[in-house]
């Protein structure tokens, strides 16, 4: 056999050799890969399950049944997949949440911190008036709460003379039981004292002003009195 055809041949050898090298370590290499990416799969999916849920805050009206049902019914994932904002989404459905966080603690707990809706009023019969102006459907018989009569559109405007006509009556050791507001220009309330004010004015200040000023000076008049009227020009009524 000649020389050169020799060399050719030892060099293909070699060739094929390199290749079939780099082909086996690329094998074992995408081996290893698949292995760790198959292990971490596996102890994600079963090592950090969510086994507990800590519940933070002043919690006086969402009910451990509402919590339980989120708890078993929406928490869906591992501690690394779960949706967080799916999950804060869910505790903002119950009608008492005004705010909500969810955090991880590693490994096993995710900790849901809750703050309610301070109320301040009912609106109609079905509602509830939070400090902050929000109306929501929450319920609570135990409540005792001053009635708006007014449509939820109305309810900050509500909110702001409701707030108005207390820092009068709370001098008088008095305060509102009832509100209406007939229009823009009508509001009437009535007091535990089971006194009713009738104001004819969108700014009712100046008004409250005067009831402030005279309401020793009303009550010396008419010891039983019970409804002050300053719908009238340059006049009161009172009965």
């Amino acid at each position: 056999m000649e020389p050169g055809l020799v060399s050719k041949l030892s060099n293909l050898s070699f060739g094929n050799t390199q290749f079939n090298n780099r082909i086996a370590y690329l094998i074992n290499f995408l081996s290893v890969v698949i292995f760790i990416y198959c292990g971490a799969h596996f102890v994600v999916r079963n090592w950090f399950t969510v086994n507990k849920i800590v519940i933070e805050g002043s919690v006086n009206h969402i009910t451990p049944v509402q919590l339980s049902y989120i708890a078993h019914n929406k928490l869906h994932g591992t501690f690394f997949t779960l949706d967080i904002q799916e999950l804060k989404s869910e505790f903002e459905e119950l009608p008492w949440v005004s705010e909500v966080s969810v955090k991880r603690h590693f490994p096993h707990t995710v900790v849901v911190k809750l703050k309610e809706y301070q109320v301040i009023a009912r609106i109609g019969e079905d509602n509830l008036l939070a400090e902050n102006g929000v109306v929501f459907d929450g319920a609570d018989d135990r409540l005792d709460l001053p009635i708006f009569y007014v449509a939820a559109k109305s309810s900050q405007d509500a909110l702001n003379r409701y707030l108005q006509i207390q820092n009068v009556l709370k001098k008088h050791d008095d305060k509102l039981t009832k509100l209406w507001l007939t229009t823009p220009r009508v509001t009437r309330f009535i007091t535990v004292n089971n006194l009713s004010v009738t104001i004819c004015d969108e700014n009712i200040s100046n008004k409250l002003e005067l009831l402030d000023k005279y309401w020793d000076k009303l009550h010396a008049l008419n010891p039983g009195l019970k409804s002050v009227n300053f719908c009238y020009k340059n006049a009161l009524a009172i009965n």
